[in-house]
Order: C-alpha cells, then structure tokens, then sequence
C-alpha cells in the first residue's frame, strides 16, 4: 500500500518506542529522598526538546508511557536525519540526568540512557477520547524491540534495533552508520521464532 492509498481509518508512519533506563529504581531513590521534581523537571525538559526537534523533522509526539514516549514518524523517514535526531536525544538526555539527576542520587543507577525500537507499517485509527489512538503490529514490534535490547547485552543504554524491514528501507541514506545484524526473540511476535533484527549504538 502507498502513502496514496491511505483511508481516514488508517496511517502508514514509522514507530519509534524509546525507554528511560532504570527509570523505577531512580524514582525510588527520588522517592526517598525527596526529590521527585527533579525527575519532573528532566521529563518536561525532554519532552520540550522532542517538541523543537518534532518541528524540524516532522514527527508526531504519540504517547508518554511513563518512563518514555511513542512517536509516530513518517513511513518514508529519511535516514539521513534520523539517526543524527536519535543521537542528539540521547546526549540530552545524558545531559539532563548529570544536571537534574545525578547530583541528588543516593545511589547512582548501573544503566544510564535510552533504549529505542523501531519499526514501521500500516496502523488502525481509533477515535477514543476526542483524539486518535493508533493499533498495530508496527507499535507492537517496536515495544518488543525496544525490551529486546537488553537481551545478549551488558550495556544496552543508547542502543537502537530496527526491523530489517524498516532498516532496508533507509540504508542508502544511513549507510555511514554502523548497524549490526542481531537476533532477537520477541514474545507474541512472529510465533517465539527469532527473528533478525539491525542494531546501532547511537550514543
């Protein structure tokens, strides 16, 4: 199906699913120390550079899942720009939690960055609440993807895997980065079969 052939019930985007690394043991320690403004402060920060970068390469700030975001990207992104963009969130990010965070931790967290999943296809639109939800593998594939990162890895902070669908799409203009083709096993997806997936160090 090409963008033309689009109904109002549908959209074609790429999904990216990123999370905060070890996001529950932070808060704890923010709990207890009575800081938790701090991590409010980094989030409403983060979320304002998503915001200003969201206006120079077109993407839709979907969904904030607590300890990260959904975005919704266009289905042809360029891969020229996006990984330049997934490079610079993960630098703010480092940035924020050295100037927010790290100086009122008790205890410092083991991993410190984002891990981010991609993949992109058709998604269902479903009008809830006076705005539109979205269903769909591609959400489903980039949230498993994005958990996966840490499997068969140490160090999975600032680590991107993307679905060789999506990656073959955007190699012409990402080739000057260094993707690595790993397996991973995802639950619910392709019937626990591993599947082959491209990984990227974008801190």
């Amino acid at each position: 199906m090409t963008r033309e052939e689009e109904t109002p019930m549908e959209k074609l985007a790429t999904v990216l699913s990123l999370d905060i690394c070890s996001s529950t043991d932070i808060l704890e320690d923010l709990h207890r120390t009575d800081n938790v403004a701090c991590w409010r402060t980094l989030l409403i920060q983060l979320k304002r550079f998503l915001r200003e970068e969201g206006t120079q390469f077109p993407f839709e700030l979907y969904n904030f899942t607590g300890d990260g975001w959904l975005i919704l990207l266009d289905h042809d992104v360029d891969g020229a720009k996006l990984i330049p963009f997934l490079r610079r969130l993960c630098r703010t990010y480092g940035r924020l939690y050295r100037e927010k965070i790290r100086p009122v931790l008790e205890t410092q967290a083991e991993l410190v960055g984002i891990t981010m999943g991609m993949d992109r296809g058709r998604l269902i639109k479903i009008r809830m609440n006076d705005r539109d939800e979205y269903v769909g593998r591609p959400l489903n594939v980039a949230c498993r993807l994005q958990g996966a990162i840490k499997d068969k890895d140490r160090h999975p902070a600032n680590k991107l895997l993307m679905t060789k669908h999506l990656f073959n799409a955007i190699k012409d203009d990402a080739r000057k980065w260094q993707f690595k083709e790993v397996k991973r096993t995802l639950r619910n997806i392709a019937g626990g079969r591993t599947v082959s997936c491209m990984k990227l160090e974008c801190g």
